[in-house]
């Protein structure tokens, strides 16, 4: 594993460990994995990081229940592979995109 490899799991590492765990969070928030498939999640996750800068995907932070809900309220959606997600969505597929 490279240093860039390196970081990029620990960022991984500190946004989850930074997201509560919430019982209700699953029912109120599909978990994306479970309900697109993990090929599907990767193939997004990396095309998000190929069109977003790295600064802006690395951020998660908070109940990603509530970070989804707000982004759809607020219009703050983004178009990857003809899916139309949440820039929270997208960043986790970003972060999931490294695991693999």
């Amino acid at each position: 594993m490279n240093r860039r490899d390196f970081l990029r799991v620990s960022a991984l590492g500190a946004a989850v460990l930074t997201v509560p765990a919430r019982e209700d969070a699953a029912v109120a928030h599909p978990d994306l994995v479970s309900v697109l498939g993990p090929e599907r999640v990767r193939d997004i996750g990396v095309q998000y990081r190929r069109l977003v800068p790295e600064s802006d995907w690395m951020r998660l932070s908070g109940p990603i229940s509530a970070l989804v809900r707000r982004d759809f309220e607020t219009g703050r959606t983004v178009l990857v592979n003809g899916w139309i997600l949440s820039v929270n969505e997208a960043r986790q597929c970003a972060l999931f995109s490294l695991l693999a």
